[in-house]
């Protein structure tokens, strides 16, 4: 059996590196590829794209909505773009990738969200769960995670 082989990665010019890739053994070539935006499927654009904005306050990149791909951006953070990809293949099974959604006050964006249309995914919690899976309306898993300001840490 072969050793695990991790591929290396590079950290911008005038990042902190400390810790970065302690005990991990990596070095920091070159590369030239990063996540310009995570792609969800849906089989409804109009209710996918309504969804999502007030979701999340992001805006439709160059302001043009097409009827099979858009890219949403947040304003402050145009690397933090989501993408809707219009299909025609319903959904089946739990994704293998899914949004984490990072949250302050994480009950009330919950039911913020809900009030949007997204939906309780059925699931079973482990007692020290931080986090809470919903569906967004075609069914799409993601997660909104408990990011609040914890004492002394």
């Amino acid at each position: 059996m072969s050793a695990l082989s991790f591929p290396s990665f590079r950290i911008a010019p005038g990042t902190d590196r400390s810790g970065a890739s302690e005990g991990l053994g990596l070095a920091s070539p070159a590369v030239g590829l990063y996540v310009g935006s995570t792609v969800v499927n849906v089989t409804h654009m109009a209710r996918a794209l309504a969804f999502w904005t007030a979701a999340l306050g992001y805006v439709v990149r160059d302001g043009e909505i097409e009827d099979d791909f858009n890219v949403l951006s947040a304003p402050d953070r145009p690397w933090s773009n989501l993408s809707l990809q219009l299909t025609d293949a319903a959904k089946h099974t739990t994704n293998r990738l899914h949004l984490d959604l990072y949250a302050e006050d994480q009950a009330a964006e919950v039911q913020r969200l809900l009030e949007l249309g997204a939906g309780r995914a059925d699931w079973d919690y482990p007692d020290d769960a931080d986090f809470v899976v919903l569906l967004d309306p075609d069914g799409n898993e993601f997660c909104v995670i408990d990011h609040a300001p914890h004492p002394g840490g």
